[in-house]
């Protein structure tokens, strides 16, 4: 009996280890085309998934053997602390919901996906004890390096269209410059492996197929980011073979050396462009709006400067701190950013200076134990030792080559802003080092046993403690698994077509993750669309009509209690009333209210002002309006839509000299190519009649027609002019214009048939 219960226990250890390379192995490899995010989404839940069976069958393990075997590192207190005030920063959030579940359509960095982080490094730390282990882990990792990068270049270069990918561009990431700076330590720890003269041939064609492939990818690639941080690591990779210059590989240092000086030349001129393949284009906050709403938010109040806004709220902190200046930016002013350039930023804005020197302190603490191991190994106090040996244990270099990619990727939170295979990489590198010194006689790792005693109390204790250990991980795993299924059918109900199965899916996403704002939101929108679509019929059925509006209505003020300072859920149920207005006056108050609050939580958004514009015009609040849109026009000096809108409302308020000088600033403003700019202007001008406007009309409008000769209101104008001025020919000719883009316009051909009676 006690032989079969130590083969039970010997199983459940191995199975446990055999779950943490299915982590590594699978989590870079998973994309689900059936959900909304096909890279973040299956990712973390499969992280999570594992993590919850390993915690099950180590609870099993436990309860078998009736001890408690712990593995303390110098690590857990540290963690437990940055896992504080990472619980701090989410109960204080000005987003709950994100900052403790994240977000379906992007990753954001949250509270449950940061406890899973730091109970897969405990669970790493507590299987790799043994070199083996380690060695395999290791290999595990760069074998995965491998297949992404192969995947890649067989995509990229030989346009191979791989079945699992479907639109994305690689298996890790669905930002092609996150996906290379996954693979950087890939290509770090593949190249210094082949430093060991002991590492046999097998292993060498391995990690030199491993090199070259994850090289492949960084050169395609080509951003021009990669090369310092390439630097960086070859220059640690040269400083260890120099240290292990006994036992290494001198033809092998050449070729890395050489390796530098060809990184330091595509640091001054580029990489070849020849290598490089087209990827997409990537659009992220530049560095300094990042580090202006981050600062912002550190010095807005104690709270947010200890703990920040909450973790995974950066879209919070966007709209509330985005400054003026980004209106003017010509492509992404009326863009919301769901995160900062990186993920120190996003650390400080989110977690404030506690999380962020919580992190910085890990690093240090575990960079300080890196440097004692190694001046331990020199068996030297000063100079570089020339002597190191391997032969004591046949990881001691791996150790030190996992540390320099986990440097690497340490800078790489400098650059780029973390996903979920990112962060995993980083915490999988921290527990392979602390378990390489453990392994290397560092004291880095103590294990703790604590035996129960054999009466029928203790036992009755510690099974009740362990069920409910077990049940809770069941009843995660449960929810987690109703979140998956919810998303999937959310994302299926974004591609149906017919209303009734839209609908129905999202009722059912909803029944599994009934708190979900994006739901809520994209049922809002489906019960729009729908009463938009009937009130386009012959005879509309109203009361059916109104019932979807106030159906809309309802599941987007739901969608605001869940996120209440969240601006797009507060747009979306403005739209709603918006919508609902022609039905129901009332509801352009409504509608108000919700933009106001909008403005609120950002200020400093010109479509938000012109929004409540527009709103106020159609209550006939015309002095209201013409505030809204002169705030707009301050907050973007080259906002077009404000303009017009603001003449058009002087025009209504029957101060036509007013709306002609707006025109006048507009055009003095360099704006000059806006076709319904030109048009608008040219009829207030003709429509005022004063001497020289018909004039000036005329010419606007042909320059509106020179810049977009289909616009069909200009040609109009323009036959109509030529008309009044009794040039019939002139006129017919911008008719038949207008004629051949409306061909089923029954009114320019009367206008045209009578124009042509008229010359006979």
């Amino acid at each position: 009996m006690i032989n079969q219960n130590e083969k039970w226990l010997k199983f459940l250890d191995w199975f446990s280890y055999g779950l943490v390379l299915l982590n590594i192995l699978t989590v870079p490899l998973l994309v689900d085309k059936n959900l909304l995010n096909a890279f973040v989404v299956p990712k973390q839940y499969l992280f999570i998934g594992i993590i919850l069976f390993n915690l099950l069958f180590l609870s099993v393990k436990t309860i078998l053997s009736k001890k408690v075997h712990y593995r303390q590192s110098v690590l857990d207190v540290p963690l437990l602390g940055l896992l504080l005030v990472g619980l701090v920063s989410s109960l204080f959030s000005v987003n709950l919901y994100d900052s403790f579940l994240g977000r379906t359509e992007h990753f954001v960095f949250n509270f449950i996906f940061l406890l899973f982080l730091v109970i897969f490094y405990f669970i790493i730390v507590g299987s790799l004890n043994t070199p083996q282990r380690w060695r395999w882990t290791l290999d595990a990792m760069l074998a995965v390096g491998g297949v992404v990068s192969l995947l890649f270049i067989l995509k990229m270069v030989f346009n191979l269209d791989l079945p699992l990918l479907g639109q994305g561009w690689n298996m890790v990431d669905g930002i092609n410059s996150s996906f290379g700076l996954w693979i950087m330590p890939v290509f770090i720890i593949a190249a210094g492996s082949l430093i060991k003269q002991s590492v046999d041939v097998g292993r060498a064609l391995f990690y030199f197929f491993v090199m070259i492939l994850s090289l492949s990818v960084l050169l395609v690639l080509g951003f021009a980011f990669f090369w310092w941080v390439m630097l960086i690591g070859l220059i640690l990779l040269l400083l260890l073979g120099v240290s292990f210059l006994k036992d290494a590989r001198l033809p092998w240092l050449s070729v890395l050396f050489v390796l530098l000086i060809v990184t330091c030349v595509f640091i001054i001129f580029g990489s070849p462009k020849s290598l490089q393949s087209a990827v997409p284009s990537e659009v992220s906050l530049d560095t300094k709006p990042s580090w202006s709403i981050t600062k912002d938010v550190l010095f807005s109040g104690a709270k947010n400067f200890l703990f920040g806004s909450g973790l995974g709220t950066f879209s919070s902190d966007f709209s509330r701190f985005r400054s003026t200046d980004f209106n003017y930016h010509p492509t992404a002013w009326s863009m919301r950013f769901t995160q900062p350039l990186n993920s120190f930023f996003a650390a400080l804005s989110e977690g404030g200076v506690l999380f962020t020197l919580g992190l910085i302190f890990i690093i240090l603490f575990v960079l300080g134990h890196v440097f004692s191991t190694w001046f331990k190994a020199r068996g030297s106090s000063f100079g570089i030792s020339l002597s190191l040996n391997l032969t004591k244990s046949n990881i001691r270099l791996d150790v030190f080559l996992a540390v320099v990619a986990w440097i690497v990727m340490c800078v790489g939170l400098l650059t780029n802003f973390y996903s979920v295979a990112l962060w995993v990489f980083w915490w999988l590198l921290l527990g392979i080092i602390i378990s390489g010194l453990s392994l290397l006689g560092h004291n880095v790792v103590k294990d703790r046993h604590f035996t129960l005693e054999d009466t029928p109390q203790y036992n009755l204790v510690f099974s009740f403690s362990a069920i409910v250990v077990m049940a809770m991980v069941v009843m995660v795993g449960i929810l987690g698994a109703r979140f998956y299924v919810a998303d999937r059918v959310f994302a299926a109900a974004l591609q149906e077509s017919n209303y009734e199965q839209i609908e129905s899916s999202l009722q059912k996403s909803l029944s599994l993750r009934g708190n979900s704002d994006i739901y809520h939101t994209a049922l809002a929108n489906a019960y729009l669309v729908q009463a938009s679509e009937l009130a386009k019929g012959a005879s509309p059925n109203i009361t059916e009509v109104t019932d979807l509006l106030s159906k809309a209505v309802n599941e987007a003020r739901v969608a605001t209690e869940i996120s209440p300072n969240a601006v797009a859920i507060w747009e979306n149920l403005a739209t709603m009333y918006e919508n609902t207005s022609a039905l129901v006056p009332e509801a352009t108050d409504w509608a108000i209210r919700s933009l106001d609050r909008a403005s609120e939580l950002e200020p400093t958004n010109p479509i938000l002002m012109w929004r409540l514009g527009n709103n106020y015009m159609l209550q006939n609040k015309h002095v209201k309006g013409i505030e809204y849109y002169q705030k707009s026009i301050n907050l973007k000096k080259d906002y077009v839509g404000a303009y017009i809108s603001l003449a058009s409302a002087y025009e209504l308020n029957k101060e036509v000299d007013k709306a002609v000088e707006i025109y006048k600033s507009i055009l003095q403003s360099g704006i000059t190519n806006n076709s319904e700019v030109l048009f608008n202007f040219g009829r207030l001008l003709y429509n005022r009649g004063q001497k020289g406007d018909k004039g000036d009309a005329e010419k606007l409008w042909l320059e509106a027609v020179r810049l977009q000769p289909s616009y069909s209101n200009a040609l109009y104008s323009l036959g109509l002019l030529y008309e009044n001025q009794g040039d019939k020919t002139k006129a017919l000719e911008y008719y038949y214009k207008v004629k051949d883009l409306n061909p089923g316009n029954k009114d320019i051909v009367n206008k045209i048939k009578a124009l042509l009676a008229g010359t006979k």
